[in-house]
């Protein structure tokens, strides 16, 4: 029998979109904010901690809102790549983000999202020494070749359910105390770079695929969005000089950016048809990802643990 809930997890990425003023950036908040009052959803804002206290007011309002603030590390700069970053310099950078976010919000932050989605499983086990209980740097099953990650094969081969991660491996299973939730794909990405280049129907039909899958296998529907987009300019955030070779290891093809939305009211305006969209299908529930780890995935671990120390009647 289909299961009939359907959990959507709305994601925000605060990247530094170096050619957007904090003006603009406090605008572009301040409508993610009023679309989803208007939706009545809930949502996570993973923030790089270095951009806090810029927005302290802002967080504020968001944390009055409902939604949850995660952990997008500490500068979101060239330098800060989980995939190959070492262990030492890892721990420095996330302690550092984690304190300053739980100073800025006053709350544990319990959901990481790497700079450019990269983790390790080395990120992994010091998320799970600081007290983090997801982090949602996967995209498992997707393919794409302009991406900031290139061809992931860890994501490949990822599960494509919400799974806790190998201690040496972050793409397969295992046994850390962390839940990876994987951003949704299904060979295309479930974000919003991808309506800036396909459109809003091609969305749409995504969406379709992946609520299906979801009815019967209960995957969560992870989307990731930039809020920044809804401000003007916000087209290239990678504004840094690097080498031609640094710069596509670590961005990938910035190429990409010409193929986006030009209009950043246009932008907007899809993503909230989208919202809309998604918010029209039965059972659907929006959740932030804290709320889904706690209210989901605990309860199905809590009932696959009475199950297996149910006494047999045999």
């Amino acid at each position: 029998m289909a299961k009939k809930s359907v959990s959507v997890l709305l994601t925000w990425d605060i990247d530094p979109f170096r050619d957007v003023s904090i003006e603009d950036k406090r605008e572009a908040l301040q409508q993610a904010r009023g679309l989803l009052s208007d939706l009545q959803i809930r949502s996570t804002m993973f923030f790089h901690a270095r951009i806090a206290g810029q927005l302290n007011d802002e967080i504020h309002q968001l944390l009055q809102d409902g939604h949850e603030i995660g952990c997008h590390g500490l500068t979101h700069g060239s330098e800060e790549a989980y995939n190959r970053m070492p262990e030492s310099m890892q721990r420095k950078y996330l302690g550092e983000a984690t304190e300053i976010l739980e100073k800025t919000t006053g709350r544990a932050i319990s959901s990481f999202r790497g700079p450019r989605a990269k983790t390790s499983h080395t990120t992994q086990k010091i998320l799970v020494e600081l007290g983090y209980s997801a982090d949602c740097s996967v995209a498992s099953q997707r393919i794409d070749f302009v991406s900031s990650n290139l061809i992931n094969v860890g994501w490949i081969v990822a599960p494509r359910l919400p799974y806790r991660p190998s201690h040496r491996n972050a793409f397969l299973r295992g046994d850390q105390d962390i839940w990876v939730v994987p951003i949704s794909a299904a060979i295309v990405p479930f974000i919003s770079s991808a309506l800036n280049i396909l459109g809003i129907r091609a969305m749409k039909i995504l969406f379709s695929l992946l609520y299906r899958e979801s009815q019967y296998t209960g995957k969560p529907i992870v989307y990731l969005i930039h809020p920044f987009e809804f401000a003007p300019s916000a087209l290239n955030h990678e504004g840094e000089h690097l080498s031609f070779v640094r710069r596509v290891r670590t961005h990938g093809f910035l190429i990409r950016t010409k193929l986006y939305e030009k209009d950043y009211r246009e932008r907007f305006r899809m993503n909230q048809e989208l919202f809309t969209y998604m918010k029209s299908f039965p059972g659907v529930q929006f959740r932030t990802v804290r709320q889904y780890v706690s209210d989901v995935l605990s309860s199905r671990v809590d009932a696959h643990s009475s199950d297996r120390n149910r006494p047999s009647n045999r």
